[in-house]
């Protein structure tokens, strides 16, 4: 490779033949690029005509920006209120359908007179002021058989006064009314279409049924709660959608049931259809949009109202199997209005900005020029002497032919090339040594992190130490991994797991070492400071095993639990030198973490054994206390025939209770058929200490899992309930028997004399016990006695 011209040389020099960099200026037309112009042009005008596209791009990209994000906002907030809004009617409904399920409870429950079903709807309206009117109908001839029609009706009137009508008249017959109908038929509560009230109310409203029954399960009759429909109008009359925005409430018909006051049009609520109205001229989307509605759909769109007003739709569904859906309208000319004015604003800044950098450039660029001549010139100074260096071989030279000074500048670097290619050659080789020591680094903390999680989860303190050892030795590739703990005396770090060489048989012959002994672990379990020898050979500390042959350097760790040493980790490699400086304090973590591990596995053993010899000892004392309980009680055992409770043996077959010891139930079979006798362990516990049968009057009745169920909620009442009773008696006995005491003894000590004290002590000792013979003696030379019968 040729030496290339220096800054000096001529024209003739360069080469003849043409240049791959040159292909810019060869393609383009006319002189105006054959000429050299200065820098001090060319850098501000390019600048300034990319900044002009610049900002144009930016501009329009930040318009569109703003109003893409403008659309989310609304999105996410029209969305949620839309959602809010039809959760309030929702709620509003669910409030109201409480009362009418309320009234039909007291309806089916009691047996009501006239006078005391009327008190009942009058106080549901005085409690629930939400509900229009109330009323209870019955079907025929059920709530007297004199009468075919029954449902008094009250309603609001003006302020706090209510009217009573009577709907159970021929003419309302209120039977093929649809508020009562539609409960009869699906046997829940029903809430009624919108309906014009012509029998009590004279209002639009919408009803609450709810069905109740006799006590064979037929129905009775429907006990309602009247909605005025003027108060869900109202509540989406009051929603606020922006400054021009409204809301509607479709019916599953996409009949209008409510709309807001801007919405503009000859809206009549309960009358129009939106989507009678959905076609019109100026309506884009309209009718997609109503039919996604009628749907129950929820979601967003956008939309050209009849009234040719563009807007964003939320719409979401109320729920409660109404079919009704509420929608929230914003214009969309006013979310663009919010982003006109920072367009603007933007625009005129830009333009400014523009015109200040140009200006400002063309003064910088003049300021450059100067100065980098001077720098050419000496770059190109300082390369020469280098040339000696190198005899003048540039591995790649840089070839830029633009006629202008970068172009005498490139000639100057290409004279400093191989310098700086054998200084680029000493850098990748360090940064590659950094990069193979930051990925050993980062290998060795992945792994014990790993170790670290998988240990944490055990807690068995055996299967933890086998574990710990294995997972270091194969995660680390170490020669071998052996896990010491501290005898209860502090004597001897025993090895209790191991992997690698040899492990096996040095547990199996009790390998251990003396605290405090000349060894690395000896040293480590005494001083607590970890301890490495690269080379075991020539170690001030021998310690090779000779298990271990193959150990070529060593390092131990100590195991620590609150300033405590209770063992150490010992980690053996086949390699001198094997561990670091960040290998002891990335191996003093993993030690740390397992003494951790190894602490929490013994705290949760001690625990467990605590827990299991608790719960031993209080079942048997349970059990004897039950035992004694129910040796108390000649018959333990009673039985209900439907008319009286009476005690009947104890006669349960042992197999029988062996069923039963596992707390489930058991069902009994006789004659071959099934389900005649449910039997349920009644347990305190976890111990049986008796047992309900139910029998059922058919003899081939089979038990089903909800009757299972109830059965076993009442043993297990029953079951709590005779503790507290045996633990309330117990606590009695024992008040009475420390009454007794007490009593005792004020009056033994309300007297002074011997004499008195012995006679008032065999006295209290024979009330105390009953009839009993007490003989008290006192053994000195002037010894009475004193008997009491």
């Amino acid at each position: 490779m040729s030496t290339p011209p220096t800054p000096t040389s001529s024209a003739s020099d360069a080469p003849t033949t043409p240049r791959k960099d040159l292909w810019i200026t060869q393609s383009l037309p006319g002189g105006f690029f054959k000429r050299r112009l200065n820098l001090g042009i060319k850098l501000p005008l390019f600048t300034i005509i990319l900044l002009a596209l610049a900002f144009m791009v930016s501009t329009f990209l930040s318009v569109r920006a703003t109003q893409e994000a403008l659309v989310e906002t609304l999105k996410s907030e029209l969305n949620a209120q839309t959602k809010s809004r039809a959760e309030l009617i929702q709620a509003y409904l669910i409030w109201t359908r409480g009362a009418a399920i309320d009234l039909a409870a007291a309806a089916e429950v009691m047996n009501y007179d006239e006078e005391g079903i009327r008190n009942v709807i009058r106080n549901t309206l005085v409690r629930n002021e939400q509900v229009f009117g109330s009323t209870i109908a019955y079907e025929p001839n059920q709530f007297q058989p004199d009468l075919y029609y029954w449902s008094p009706y009250y309603n609001r009137d003006v302020g706090t006064e209510l009217l009573f009508t009577q709907l159970g008249t021929p003419e309302y017959n209120y039977f093929n009314r649809q508020w009562y109908s539609l409960p009869k038929a699906t046997g829940k509560p029903v809430l009624s279409p919108p309906y014009f009230d012509d029998g009590g109310g004279n209002i639009w409203m919408v009803t609450w049924s709810a069905p109740f029954f006799d006590e064979a399960g037929k129905f009775k009759g429907v006990a309602t709660a009247d909605i005025a429909f003027s108060q869900i109008q109202e509540i989406v009359n009051e929603i606020e959608v922006g400054q021009r925005g409204y809301a509607f409430l479709l019916d599953s018909h996409s009949k209008v049931l409510g709309i807001g006051e801007n919405a503009g049009g000859n809206y009549e609520p309960m009358v129009t259809y939106m989507l009678d109205v959905a076609h019109s001229p100026s309506a884009r989307d309209w009718a997609e949009l109503t039919n996604s509605m009628q749907a129950g759909n929820a979601g967003f769109a956008e939309a050209t109202d009849p009234q040719g007003n563009s807007l964003f739709v939320a719409y979401a569904p109320v729920g409660l199997e109404t079919g009704w859906s509420l929608a929230l309208a914003f214009p969309r000319d006013e979310l663009l209005q919010k982003a006109s004015s920072p367009q603007n604003t933007l625009i005129f800044y830009a333009g400014l900005t523009l015109i200040v950098f140009g200006a400002l450039l063309y003064v910088l660029t003049r300021s450059i020029t100067t100065p980098l001549r001077h720098l050419t010139e000496y770059a190109s100074q300082l390369s020469a002497e280098k040339l000696k260096l190198t005899e003048g071989k540039l591995t790649q030279p840089i070839e830029i032919h633009t006629r202008d000074e970068i172009e005498d500048l490139a000639e100057a670097f290409n004279q400093m090339s191989d310098e700086l290619a054998q200084a680029f050659e000493t850098l990748e080789t360090k940064v590659a040594d950094r990069s193979r020591d930051l990925e050993r680094r980062s290998l060795e903390l992945e792994t014990i992190a790993e170790v670290a999680r998988e240990i944490t989860i055990i807690h068995n303190i055996d299967t933890l130490l086998s574990v710990s050892a294995n997972l270091i030795c194969e995660r680390f590739r170490y020669y071998h991994v052996g896990i010491f703990l501290v005898d209860e005396r502090g004597e001897y770090a025993i090895l209790r797991a191991a992997s690698g060489a040899a492990a096996s048989q040095m547990i199996e012959q009790g390998y251990k070492l003396r605290v405090g002994q000349e060894s690395l672990v000896g040293s480590v379990t005494r001083t607590g400071q970890a301890d490495v020898a690269l080379d075991i050979e020539t170690a001030a500390m021998r310690s090779r095993s000779p298990f271990l042959p193959q150990t070529r350097s060593e390092i131990v760790l100590p195991l620590r639990s609150r300033s405590i040493i209770t063992g150490a980790l010992d980690i053996h490699a086949d390699a001198q030198s094997a561990f670091s400086e960040h290998d002891i304090k990335a191996l003093q973590l993993l030690a740390d973490q397992l003494a951790a591990a190894i602490e929490n596995a013994q705290l949760v053993e001690q625990v467990e054994n605590a827990l299991a010899e608790l719960n031993k000892t209080y079942n048997l004392q349970t059990q004897g206390a039950w035992r004694s309980t129910i040796n108390q009680y000649e018959r333990p055992a009673y039985e209900y025939d439907g008319i009286q409770v009476r005690p009947i043996p104890q006669n349960l077959p042992a197999s029988m209770l062996k069923q039963l010891e596992y707390g489930e139930p058991v069902v009994v079979r006789e004659n071959d058929k099934q389900g005649t006798t449910l039997m349920v362990p009644l347990m305190v516990l976890n111990q049986i200490i008796g047992v309900i049968g139910l029998e059922h009057e058919d003899p081939d009745h089979l038990w089903t899992a909800e009757e299972t169920t109830i059965a076993q909620a009442a043993a297990n009442r029953a079951g709590i309930t005779l503790e507290n009773a045996r633990l309330l008696e117990e606590s009695q006995r024992r008040a009475m028997k420390e009454r007794a005491i007490f009593d005792a003894t004020a009056r033994i000590g309300s007297v002074s004399n011997i004499g008195n004290i012995l006679h008032v002590t065999a006295e209290e000792i024979e009330r105390v016990l009953g009839n009993t013979e007490v003989i008290l003696q006192i053994n000195n030379d002037n010894a009475s006695s004193i008997n009491e019968e």
